[in-house]
């Protein structure tokens, strides 16, 4: 009896590990939901910082994306109360009851987002004011919106912005314009062809926010174009069809009838589902919680959906997914970069911020094997760029300075000195009592005498060299390559410029003045003025010390030996900020998701976990990835700890679930870490697939015991690019408690730029 109930014991324990086992599996197929059903496009919408991500709507691709302009006196777009209008990329929709009225406050509506659907391929949301349920999808140039009309309701829809409009038989809108993006820029001039399923009864045009009659509107930033029907005595449905193009309006016409033709709402709204779904199937997932589920396809999502203009941010990890699943857009940009180069002189930099990424892009790409771009050409604009550009942050093209002399000269980018009795321990005593308002503005420099520099284009000091000796090191390796010896030479020695900012006395990265001066006093946490812009590019010391990703073993060097490595990395996560902590955030805004002093809301962060891996520790690159993941995503409005402008934090979470990242741009070298999900699986073109197998993984298995890259013992906290594009499997297996002597070795680590000097 006892050898009975002991077997009927084990039946049932056997079972229920089975069944939780086949539960942990699910994949989004078992759980009834597809991956489009995933995405979760509010995810950030209300932002620790400023701005929130921008919840947009598009194809795969596509030229066209739309979402509801916000209360614009609500930054955190989730928590607004209005919705103003719908930008079209050439002016702005919008749909109103009742007489006509000219502004886009008197047509904001009212809205409740529990009466809205927001998915990657429909949109539809209650206008409460004039209670109209308004509905749109769209294909890549091409859009089509639904509304349903109560009954008895005069209806307004109105055209505004920047566009010059003609109407034609009362259901024809036809013209050009460019509507303004959230940070003040203009997009580029477009047209478009629109027309409604039902004539209207009358139309007219506005300026300055007063009617002016019926006739041709020629654009303005206050006026507009509207169509108005009168009251219906049945409810009424209205679709508005628009095509855009950069060309003409009839092929913004023909846009319409390529891609939407006689489809209806319905098969156009099927069909850019099926489209969302065959592009967030190019990585396939097994296991993982329906919340890891979710927050992966919505990161997916935004780094697919997202426009990656800005390259100081999207060349850490958003380029390098899109080299895996989409080479060939990877191309498309590049060639890109080479077309502003013909017609200005100059590749894009990195826009709003510091450096010359966009080198990084175009490296990393060459030597991941896309070829689909004149790399002479592109070499050319590089070389340019990183001799004759001016690094002045927020600047692009000529206009070289002393500052880039100073560089090119001394090997680093030169700092102001800090009046003597500015202590910085005294000056955050002061800070702490200063009344709000004061705080935010920076005292501790001494007047700027380059003209170019002023209170928005900052020295960034410290980052500027940091960032360009990167630049140089990519720039560098591609030379050789081409075999151009004497450029090698001359980038390669710029790429150790760092080493002309380590300050052995703190064991950090700190600021020189031009004669070569450390600047005195310095603190690692504070200096640097209002987010440290005086020296840092939205951060402190603490956090850039560490963007050296090019020679990680030269950063082990300088610090005297891997564990004095270790023990620096392990107090950047255990430093805390010893003040208000308001009070630091006032000073540095965009140091958002800290643990320690690790921002994991600000992208020069992303590489630092990975650090551990070349100095033999990469159980603790494993436990602080899980940690960094869990604490600071989630598929809230909430979701994401900091700014999210083109896809660097969205892919940064992709990558590192699957259990891998590129530390190194420009190096064909991924990281491992450690995955979320028992199985990932990327479609790496050429009916080839990469296989991340992770067994036994759960929240507590989060350490590697050991690994075999396709059916080899691999014991290499690493893998190179050519390992995982010609198709194949890692596995790794996971334990609750880390194994110390996997991948700890010095021969184990990844290259660096750097041969080890010290143990």
């Amino acid at each position: 009896m006892k050898l009975k109930h002991t077997l009927l014991a084990l039946f049932v324990l056997c079972g229920t590990a089975f069944a939780q086992q086949k539960a942990g599996k699910k994949t989004a197929a078992s759980t009834g939901k597809t991956p489009a059903d995933y995405v979760d496009l509010y995810i950030g919408s209300i932002n620790p910082k400023t701005r929130s991500t921008s919840p947009i709507i598009k194809a795969p691709g596509g030229n066209m994306n739309i979402f509801p302009a916000f209360n614009p006196a609500i930054e955190d777009f989730y928590l607004s109360d209005k919705i103003f209008d719908f930008p079209l990329g050439f002016g702005n929709l919008m749909i109103s009851e009742g007489d006509f009225k000219s502004g886009a406050r008197e047509n904001a509506s009212h809205f409740d987002h529990d009466l809205e659907t927001a998915t990657p391929y429909y949109y539809r949301v209650l206008l409460e004011d004039p209670n109209i349920n308004t509905e749109y999808t769209m294909t890549d140039n091409a859009a089509i919106f639904r509304f349903t009309i109560p009954a008895n309701q005069a209806t307004n829809l109105l055209l505004s912005g920047n566009s010059a409009v003609e109407v034609k038989d009362n259901k024809i809108l036809q013209g050009s314009g460019a509507s303004f993006g959230r940070r003040g820029g203009a997009a580029e001039k477009r047209y478009f062809y629109a027309e409604v399923s039902k004539a209207a009864s009358t139309h007219g045009d506005w300026k300055e926010e007063a009617p002016t009659g019926v006739g041709r509107n020629r654009g303005g930033a206050s006026s507009g174009t509207y169509l108005r029907w009168t009251a219906s005595s049945q409810p009424q449905t209205l679709e508005l069809r628009v095509g855009i193009s950069n060309t003409s309006i009839d092929d913004a016409k023909a846009s319409i009838n390529k891609e939407i033709g006689r489809s209806t709402f319905e098969q156009v709204k099927s069909k850019l589902k099926d489209r969302w779904n065959a592009e967030l199937n190019l990585i396939k997932i097994k296991g993982g919680t329906e919340r890891q589920r979710g927050i992966f396809y919505s990161t997916l999502y935004r780094t697919r959906a997202l426009r990656m203009g800005n390259v100081w941010d999207t060349y850490r990890s958003a380029y390098a997914l899109q080299d895996l699943i989409k080479p060939k857009e990877s191309e498309k940009a590049i060639n890109g970069f080479i077309k502003a180069y013909e017609t200005t002189g100059w590749l894009p930099s990195s826009g709003a911020m510091i450096g010359n990424h966009s080198t990084s892009v175009i490296v990393e790409a060459y030597f991941k094997g896309l070829r689909g771009f004149d790399v002479e050409k592109a070499y050319a604009g590089m070389r340019k760029n990183a001799m004759e550009a001016t690094m002045i942050p927020w600047k692009d093209g000529p206009g070289t300075t002393e500052l880039e002399k100073c560089y090119y000269d001394k090997g680093f980018y030169p700092a102001l000195p800090i009046r003597a009795d500015a202590d910085p321990k005294a000056t955050v005593d002061i800070y702490n009592r200063l009344p709000y308002q004061v705080r935010w503005t920076p005292t501790m420099e001494v007047k700027e005498w380059v003209p170019e520099v002023d209170s928005w284009h900052r020295r960034q000091s410290v980052s500027v060299t940091l960032e360009h000796c990167y630049d140089d090191w990519c720039l560098a390796q591609i030379a050789q390559a081409l075999g151009k010896t004497d450029d090698y030479t001359l980038f390669m020695n710029r790429a150790h410029n760092y080493q002309n900012l380590y300050k052995p006395t703190i064991g950090l990265m700190a600021p020189k003045t031009a004669d070569g001066k450390w600047v005195e006093p310095f603190d690692p946490k504070y200096s640097g003025g209002f987010a440290g812009e005086g020296y840092f590019a939205e951060c402190n010391s603490w956090v850039y010390t560490w963007s050296v990703q090019h020679d990680i073993q030269g950063l082990i060097n300088l610090m005297g030996s891997r564990q004095a490595f270790v023990d620096k990395l392990d107090e950047l996560f255990s430093t805390g900020h010893s003040m208000d902590k308001l009070a630091f955030l006032g000073q540095f805004p965009d140091m958002t998701g800290l643990v320690g002093m690790y921002p994991q809301g600000n992208e020069p962060a992303y590489h630092i976990p990975y650090l551990y891996n070349y100095a033999g520790q990469p159980w603790k690159t494993q436990s602080r990835l899980r940690q960094l993941m869990d604490l600071w995503y989630d598929v809230t409005p909430q979701g994401l700890a900091g700014d999210e402008d083109g896809g660097a934090t969205s892919s940064w979470y992709v990558f590192n679930s699957m259990g891998f990242y590129p530390q190194c741009p420009g190096r064909p070298v991924f990281d491992i870490g450690s995955p979320l999900f028992q199985e990932s699986t990327i479609n790496v073109g050429g009916g080839k697939s990469f296989v991340i197998e992770a067994k036994n993984v759960s929240a507590a298995n989060k350490y590697i015991q050991s690994a075999t890259l396709n059916g080899m013992a691999w014991n290499k906290p690493w893998m190179n690019n050519s390992d995982v594009v010609k198709g194949g499997k890692l596995t790794l297996v996971m334990g609750s408690r880390p194994n110390k002597n996997w991948g700890s070795a010095p021969a184990d680590a990844a290259p660096s730029m750097s041969a080890a000097t010290v143990n």
